[in-house]
């Protein structure tokens, strides 16, 4: 009876924190958020349609389980709270993809629904290791030293890129497919542009703030530009009729690259990690697969860019 007791508390918890979130949004945030989440759906809607469709989705929101599952940091809290933990991990992820298995079911996805659930289960029960020291992903050649968030990006999150980028060819059998790995390749790559590095460590490339910037936008973006080319050029090859959505997602995908650089500057302070600008980042991100988003990759981008010029200013007024 304990048992139950516990596990529905988890629940409640989970529901509460939800609430909390949308009640803490701002009426002008949480009306984009909406009108985007609404975008959302209405293209899942049509990409359902077809069993194709279903199944790549369907396979997307497991691999995206997963990886969540393998390093959410509450696994081994939760599991010393409950003896049957994987109820828990269980009822997070019904909670969380609960509009997704709604349209699924209605698009007629019974069949992947139910895989997915079962899936569910299946992930649940998966145990997470401790972890101690990690040796960390090994950084290929090509990445230079002085691109060190690309490098720290390689040895957390090494396997989880090569995967997703290995994708992006897989999903070259099908139509659109390959996007979704590859956007999931941004959305890792961006993530290594929350730490701050020391003063020592920006005064060490002797610029200008202007020239630093582009230094840094040409170096990030230029390895992100080369490792995307590939599967768009082969997927343009491929389907011709689709060119104009390949270019325009590798346009938008290399200016998010370029937003959370000069983001990173615009709200640096030595040795700290940027934890604002969640919900304009997300935004941004969104633009790439929903079009009509990306103004906001480019209104952000502008403002950014002179907020880094005037915040990187102090620190390397040596060298402007």
């Amino acid at each position: 009876m304990e048992k139950n007791k516990i596990n529905t508390r988890f629940l409640r918890f989970r529901i509460g924190q939800m609430g909390k979130f949308f009640r803490e949004i701002p009426l002008p945030y949480l009306a984009v958020l909406l009108m985007m989440a609404g975008a959302v759906f209405y293209v899942l809607h049509s990409f359902l349609e077809s069993p194709a469709g279903r199944t790549i989705c369907g396979g997307a929101l497991m691999a995206g389980v997963c990886f969540v599952h393998l390093r959410r940091k509450d696994y081994h809290f939760i599991c010393m709270a409950d003896e049957r933990a994987w109820r828990v991990f269980f009822a997070d992820y019904l909670l969380f993809s609960t509009p997704f298995l709604l349209l699924l079911l209605w698009r007629g996805g019974w069949l992947v629904a139910m895989g997915v659930v079962a899936g569910y289960a299946g992930v649940s029960l998966i145990r997470q290791p401790f972890r101690q020291v990690a040796k960390g992903f090994p950084v290929p050649a090509f990445i230079p030293f002085r691109a060190f968030e690309m490098r720290t990006l390689f040895r957390r999150n090494g396997g989880l890129l090569v995967v997703s980028y290995l994708g992006a060819f897989a999903g070259l059998l099908l139509p659109y497919a390959s996007f979704a790995p590859l956007w999931f390749c941004v959305v890792f790559v961006t993530g290594g542009f929350r730490d701050c590095e020391s003063i020592a460590l920006l005064n060490a490339y002797e610029m200008g703030t202007k020239r630093f910037l582009h230094y840094k936008i040409r170096l990030n973006a230029g390895l992100y530009s080369l490792a995307a080319m590939p599967p768009c050029l082969i997927y343009t090859l491929i389907r011709p009729g689709d060119w104009r959505l390949a270019l325009g997602f590798f346009v938008l995908a290399v200016l998010n690259i370029v937003l959370f650089i000069v983001s990173k500057y615009a709200l640096y302070e030595p040795g700290k990690k940027i934890v604002s600008g969640q919900m304009s980042a997300g935004l941004s991100l969104m633009g790439i697969l929903v079009p009509f988003l990306a103004p906001v990759t480019l209104f952000l981008l502008i403002r950014y860019y002179l907020m880094a010029r005037r915040n990187l200013t102090p620190y390397l007024y040596a060298y402007n």
